[in-house]
């Protein structure tokens, strides 16, 4: 505790981030609430990461490098290092607004029955900066095991934690590279941890070229570790469980979307087409709003 704040660890997973990482760090560094530690597990970078992130002489930044495994893995080393009651997740291309740590750890302060609170995100596209989007879905809060079965709408981004809740029930898996997140959501809410919606946007997640989603075989890749969760779901669950969350529909649509997966990885013009359909209908799900200075 500081000044009866409590601290909160913010964890960055980098690799090759330097072009980037800068202004990740600057965000932190600027928040309303300084009870904070700024953890960056640099995954095996090959860049000047380390470089960029000891040019900051805050003893709040911290620097821990580990061989390259993984968004997933650093997530938790990051975790495992962590000495806060509360941990933030922040990737190396993103930032925060500066009321986020003290907005979200205002509200789990005030709420000691959420365990998980996660807010609304803003978008950019790199090469399009000063305009503002959201992506336009629910956002409930509560038990979601059942919604989150559906689909991931949490974006990690937006999210603080309780430690004690990755004490109790662990972390990311990085057995599922290509939907990591929906897996920690999903054995979280299974065990009825209990999410909070703060209907306010308190970070900006940049769109790039290279993001994790906009590669061809995303759909693909991601989809066929959404089904090998599904079959791990199954496992924690009897008959009546099965047949209440319909897992086995699920499971069927989830071997349909492989397929639809599978043609956009091909090096032809038809996979190519289909790809940016996809992408082009991913992108109509964003709203543009108010565009505004992004702190």
């Amino acid at each position: 505790m500081e000044n009866g704040k409590p601290l909160v660890s913010v964890i960055t997973p980098a690799y090759n981030a330097v072009v980037y990482l800068g202004d990740t760090i600057r965000s932190v560094l600027a928040q309303t609430y300084q009870n904070f530690e700024h953890i960056i597990i640099d995954d095996g970078s090959t860049d000047e990461t380390e470089t960029a992130v000891r040019a900051f002489s805050d003893h709040r930044v911290k620097y821990i490098r580990q061989k390259n495994s993984g968004q997933s893995t650093a997530r938790n080393a990051g975790i495992a290092a962590a000495k806060g009651k509360y941990i933030a997740l922040l990737d190396a291309d993103d930032f925060f607004l500066p009321d986020k740590l003290s907005l979200q750890v205002g509200y789990l302060e005030a709420h000691p029955v959420c365990d998980f609170c996660y807010c609304k995100v803003y978008h950019f596209f790199h090469n399009d900066p000063g305009k503002t989007y959201y992506f336009k879905m629910e956002h409930p809060s509560g038990h979601l095991f059942e919604k989150l079965l559906v689909s991931n709408f949490i974006n990690p981004l937006g999210v603080v934690v309780r430690k004690d809740v990755f004490e109790k029930y662990g972390g990311f898996g990085p057995e599922y590279r290509w939907a990591d997140e929906q897996y920690l959501w999903l054995k979280f809410a299974y065990r009825k941890v209990n999410f909070c919606y703060m209907n306010k946007a308190l970070g900006y997640c940049r769109l790039h070229p290279e993001s994790f989603t906009n590669r061809p075989q995303y759909l693909q890749k991601s989809q066929e570790d959404y089904l090998r969760i599904l079959q791990l779901v199954k496992t924690w669950m009897n008959e009546a469980e099965i047949r209440k969350y319909k897992i086995r529909r699920l499971e069927r649509s989830r071997k349909m979307r492989i397929v639809l997966g599978k043609l956009m990885t091909g090096d032809n013009v038809f996979a190519k087409f289909l790809h940016a359909l996809y992408l082009l209908n991913r992108r109509r799900r964003l709203v543009a709003c108010a565009d505004r200075a992004r702190g």
